[in-house]
């Protein structure tokens, strides 16, 4: 019986494990390092998605009359959600890194980009209110239904 009780922790752990890795864990956001900018937006594809959706459009637009720099990368977000009435970051299924090059972004020009759900987080999504954060950018707010 003492042999079988370690056995029987370790496999509960192991269980409880796994079925943790299926989820896309929270994270606390610093509120202040995020702001809105005149110079450009960002904007998704559509208002709302299925939980069925793959894949997330979205344009940073520079809407100045002079050039803008954004991040040259398309690895450069964040994906946040709304939980009640507070923004935290969506974790990802495993850490993800990107290139720090600048892309340089005329004045009234855009730059259309998407983000692979499955590359990066455990599908279905959790229904609920979205933003994408590219550096210090917000986007609109989305809902995933």
């Amino acid at each position: 019986m003492k042999k079988i009780l370690p056995v029987f922790i370790i496999v509960i752990l192991l269980l409880l494990t796994s079925c943790a890795q299926n989820k896309n864990p929270l994270f606390d956001i610093e509120e202040d390092y995020y702001h809105s900018s005149t110079d450009l937006n960002i904007t998704t594809e559509k208002e709302n998605y299925s939980s069925n959706d793959t894949v997330i459009h979205y344009t940073i637009t520079n809407v100045s009359d002079q050039e803008n720099a954004i991040a040259g990368d398309s690895h450069c977000f964040t994906l946040q959600k709304l939980v009640d009435g507070k923004w935290q970051r969506v974790g990802t299924k495993e850490e993800h890194a990107w290139n720090s090059i600048a892309l340089i972004l005329p004045p009234n020009e855009s730059s259309t980009r998407q983000i692979e759900l499955e590359k990066y987080f455990h599908l279905p999504l959790e229904k609920g209110t979205y933003r994408i954060a590219v550096e210090h950018l917000l986007s609109n707010t989305f809902e995933i239904s």
